[in-house]
């Protein structure tokens, strides 16, 4: 049997240690000043400027910064939560990111599309829905290649017609036409390149080819560098089939041609290839192109 003083001992110290867990909950209640905000942004739209060829993006990341530090890379669509220490500045900056060389493992922001800044006033707790819209920076070189409308600047270097203009339904990108390369068993191998295009890229700036493609097999995007009147192949990735099910689908595809400029070290210019060589057990293979361009500075 517990006696009186023993009970009133024990009653003091569970009051006592009740007291404590209630300050202690208290802390973890959390107030509005606790409470983030969120921007949810659910795509970027891209407007290019005049002469600057087609809207056409594959912008799969939202990356945020605060003013010291990175916030977070975002899939889109985004839902970014916001703190006060993310917000010490008063505002964040908003980047679209791409997947470089179409790679999970490459997710970067975009050196050529313009940012965004935003400055939020949400009460804590509170969403806000953004359509932020963006498009290349000023200082950029854009350096149009084809799209296909009213020209083809791609000659064949290997396998009879090359690379050709088309207008079938069903195998343009957007516009009038697109660009249409076929191997087959009579032409297992078909190689294009651009003709006296003559693209002057610098050693140490970001480059990127950019295009808009479909393939039902593997073919291969690369570049030529001139120098002294020699020639240099530097091969940049392959890309393999876009088919779902069994129709290809078209693709957005940012390049990075940087590190091919960079091994071939001084050039006097450079020229783009595309080659598809026939896969084993096919009869037929083909690659559809459209909007190609490289952005550099």
């Amino acid at each position: 049997m517990i006696g009186h003083r023993a009970t009133s001992h024990l009653l003091t110290s569970l009051r006592i240690g009740f007291v404590a867990a209630g300050l202690w909950g208290c802390s973890l209640i959390a107030t509005d000043q606790d409470l983030p905000i969120y921007l949810v942004v659910p795509e970027f739209q891209f407007s290019p400027g005049e002469l600057q060829g087609t809207a056409s993006t594959n912008i799969t990341d939202l990356w945020v910064y605060s003013s010291t530090d990175v916030v977070g890379v975002f899939p889109l669509p985004a839902v970014v939560p916001l703190i006060g220490e993310d917000l010490q500045s008063g505002e964040v900056t908003l980047l679209p990111g791409i997947r470089e060389n179409g790679l999970s493992d490459r997710r970067a922001p975009y050196p050529f599309y313009t940012t965004v800044d935003v400055i939020p006033d949400l009460a804590p707790g509170m969403r806000d829905t953004l359509l932020p819209e963006v498009g290349l920076v000023d200082n950029v070189r854009y350096l149009p290649i084809e799209d296909f409308e009213t020209s083809n600047v791609f000659g064949s270097m290997v396998g009879g017609v090359g690379l050709i203009r088309t207008d079938t339904g069903g195998q343009v990108f957007e516009g009038e036409e697109s660009g249409r390369l076929v191997v087959n068993g009579d032409e297992p191998l078909v190689r294009v390149r651009t003709v006296e295009q003559e693209y002057d890229l610098t050693n140490g700036a970001p480059a990127f080819l950019e295009m808009d493609y479909r393939c039902d097999q593997a073919f291969v995007v690369g570049l030529y560098g001139f120098i002294g009147g020699q020639e240099i192949q530097h091969p940049a990735m392959v890309l393999t089939s876009t088919e779902e099910g069994s129709t290809p689908e078209w693709n957005k595809i940012y390049i990075d041609i940087a590190p091919l400029v960079t091994a071939q070290g001084v050039a006097d210019h450079f020229e783009v290839y595309v080659e598809c060589i026939l896969e084993a057990g096919r009869t037929q293979g083909s690659v559809g192109l459209d909007n190609l361009r490289i952005l550099t500075y």
